[in-house]
């Protein structure tokens, strides 16, 4: 049973449950969603369901399902059809099309429990329980065999009482299902409470995650004065539980938890630092977000199954508070870590939370402070029974494109963090495509900031859109407040990292991919880190002299590097989902690219309009070896190829580095090449060190090895 069962008063019990079931609807529909209820029968449920037809809820998106059923027709007053229908489908004029029934009046009952397996979805939003005075729920009785199915979701099954046969759902549904709401009612019932929360192994016992609430009568209270006298309600003590945490209030966190209770849901926030709670009301967080001083005082204020999202910083900090939560948790919660963690850390942590029945979640999260307040772009990775648990609140806080809601199940363990570490490799490389563009059209044509921004402007309303342009454009008209200049003038050519690119090009190269863009990204932020250095070997390394731009390269520079640019973006796309596609077959995650192409196209740094065709391309082609040869992109690549070369010779004869326009365009022309030297360097390796080779005429022959003396 839930550690803190609600207890409230006979006559309180209906409206206080159809309003507990009425809020779980409104998180599962929220950005539009279907949502699946599934109910039971008996009296209680009856009560409670007059009370849940007076709920404010969009009932059209809700489908109504069925926890069991005795095998009679469905106008039969056992039928626990019947009294949904009596008490809440035909009040609220529910569809027709909404309702999937057990077919109890079917005389085969093995086919008509395999049918109803059929109609079921993956995983149920919302499911309502009963307890019987044995301890059953559904109708899973105690001792019964169907108590240890493991694959069957519906079951024909014969019960202690007349009439015998009923078809219930099996545990494993249960279990899975995304909220549960038990009641019981009845001093009849009190004896088999008390055996419940003793801890006594009985079927109801089973569903842990199960919100329970029950009248005093049922939870062996003496029960206080009825609510219609005007008396206060003695349940309103304790407050309603959240329905979500966040660890770690620091910048992230805090947007990310204010953005959820934003969403109407109920938040819990921990901090080691319990001042950074005063920062939260300061950016007005609303009563439904709490903070709490003690870690174990945050955990029970969730309801369960608990949703834990961890925001601090990746390595060992996260182990420290997966150590410290481990302990007060309870098989089927939920811990997602929002960090940049390294992907083997996160498969490691799922595989030892798997063994404690607690479930793990790496969830890349991109779009800064301003995308986690906001809607942020989320790539979460884990088990899929897991991601189904807190997939409303994720698709409720994410930024929505054209395309839809941008957070999808990525894959199994590590996915998620692996695609946001490629993300960031991307989001190197494009950055610094923007630095070279910008520095050679500044040095190379002695535009102005205000001129450069002016310029890319115009490209930003073409297919060079993106948020990195757009950031670009917003720092080039930025003034400096103590001068009256540009403040990017002002700032040290100094740029920092925080590991995410260093990982991607480790990666790459223990898979064999070459992400020559992302690695001249890399290598131009540490060069830029040896600022003394460089200025000293100015002195010594003489730049070209007499060269000078002609007539038609001024008139065309910048056209061409507005090619280039676009280009090498396409280029630079191609090695990193190339990067994810190998990752994905080495560890079997089954990650569609077109879909990290939708969930990118907003909420993210590296959203840009060339993510449409990318996905178009992926659409089309699943399997894509590259996106430089997609039907869509090659033609456009072999129309910017003249301006790119030109682009990038200019720059060469002028001295001024462009190290990922130059490597992305070698990148393009290797991987279009059938003609490669490596002839020579494999015959070099054989020559010194015995290293074998295969014959061009003869590739399928095997490896040989010739003295080349």
């Amino acid at each position: 049973m839930s550690s803190t069962p609600v207890v409230v008063q006979k006559d309180e019990l209906g409206r206080r449950g159809a309003e507990w079931i009425s809020r779980a609807l409104l998180e599962a529909v929220a950005g539009g969603q279907r949502a699946s209820l599934a109910l039971s029968g008996g009296s209680t449920t009856g009560q409670v369901y007059r009370e849940l037809a007076k709920q404010d809820v969009p009932w059209a998106l809700v489908d109504f399902y069925f926890v069991d059923e005795r095998f009679v027709p469905p106008d039969s007053p056992d039928s626990n059809y019947l009294l949904a229908k009596q008490t809440l489908l035909e009040p609220l004029g529910i569809q027709p099309h909404q309702v999937f029934r057990m077919q109890g009046e079917r005389e085969d009952r093995e086919q008509a429990a395999r049918d109803y397996e059929k109609l079921l979805p993956e995983v149920l939003d919302v499911v309502v329980l009963g307890m019987g005075e044995d301890g059953h729920t559904a109708s899973l009785f105690p001792g019964h065999a169907a108590l240890q199915e493991k694959e069957r979701r519906v079951l024909a099954v014969v019960g202690p009482k007349p009439p015998p046969w009923r078809m219930t759902l099996t545990l494993p549904v249960l279990q899975s299902a995304r909220k549960v709401l038990g009641l019981v009612s009845g001093a009849g019932k009190k004896d088999i409470v008390q055996r419940f929360r003793a801890g006594e192994d009985l079927p109801a016992a089973r569903v842990k995650q199960t919100q329970w609430m029950m009248d005093e009568a049922a939870a062996g209270q003496t029960p206080g004065p009825s609510a219609n006298t005007g008396a206060k309600d003695m349940s309103t003590k304790t407050p309603p539980l959240a329905q979500f945490g966040v660890v770690g209030m620091g910048v992230m966190g805090q947007s990310l938890a204010l953005n959820v209770a934003d969403r109407g849901f109920r938040v819990a926030v921990w901090d080691i630092e319990p001042k950074r709670f005063e920062d939260l009301r300061h950016k007005g967080a609303p009563p439904s977000l709490q903070g709490h001083a003690a870690l174990e005082d945050f955990v029970g204020a969730l309801e369960r199954p608990r949703r834990i999202l961890m925001m601090v910083t990746a390595g060992a900090p996260v182990d420290s508070v997966m150590e410290r939560l481990a302990p007060l948790l309870a098989p089927g919660d939920i811990v997602l870590d929002g960090g940049n963690s390294w992907f083997q850390d996160t498969r490691r942590r799922e595989a030892a939370w798997k063994q404690k029945g607690l479930h793990f979640l790496g969830v890349g999260v991109s779009g800064g402070e301003e995308g986690a307040r906001h809607g942020p772009s989320l790539m979460p990775g884990g088990p899929a029974e897991a991601y189904a648990l807190v997939r409303p609140v994720l698709e409720a806080i994410a930024a929505r494109s054209e395309e839809g809601v941008c957070v999808t199940h990525v894959g199994p363990d590590g996915a998620g963090h692996f695609v946001k570490m490629v993300h960031n490799g991307i989001e190197y490389a494009d950055m610094q495509l923007l630095a070279e563009t910008y520095d050679l059209l500044r040095r190379g044509l002695g535009m102005s900031a205000d001129a450069l921004a002016g310029l890319f402007e115009q490209w930003n309303q073409g297919i060079a859109e993106s948020f990195l342009l757009e950031t670009t454009i917003r720092v080039l008209r930025k003034k400096d407040a103590e001068t009256g200049k540009p403040l990017v003038e002002q700032v040290l050519d100094k740029a920092g990292q925080k590991g995410t690119g260093k990982w991607t090009v480790q990666v790459a190269l223990d898979l064999g991919v070459s992400v020559p863009s992302i690695a001249g990204a890399l290598d131009a932020r540490n060069l830029s880190s040896l600022k003394d250095e460089r200025v000293a070997a100015g002195r010594v390394l003489a730049a070209p002299q007499g060269e000078a731009l002609s007539a038609e390269e001024k008139a065309n520079l910048a056209a061409w590097a507005h090619d280039a640019l676009y280009a090498a973006r396409v280029a630079t796309y191609a090695q990193g989902l190339r990067l994810i596609q190998a990752a994905s077959q080495e560890y079997k995650w089954n990650v569609s690219l077109s879909e990290m192409a939708r969930i990118w196209r907003a909420g993210c740094i590296i959203r840009a309009r060339l993510l449409t065709p990318l996905r178009e391309a992926f659409e089309k082609t699943p399997d894509l070896k590259n996106l430089m040869v997609a039907d869509g992109l090659a033609p456009v690549l072999g129309k910017m190829a003249p301006a790119w070369r030109r682009t990038v010779g200019v720059a060469t004869r002028l001295g001024i580095p462009v190290p990922v326009l130059g490597a992305s365009l070698a990148y393009f022309d290797s991987y279009r090449s059938p003609e490669l030297p490596q002839n020579l360097t494999q015959a070099q390796r054989d020559a010194f060190g015995a290293h074998t080779y295969q014959r061009r005429d003869r590739p399928d022959a095997g490896f040989i090895h010739s003295d080349w003396s």
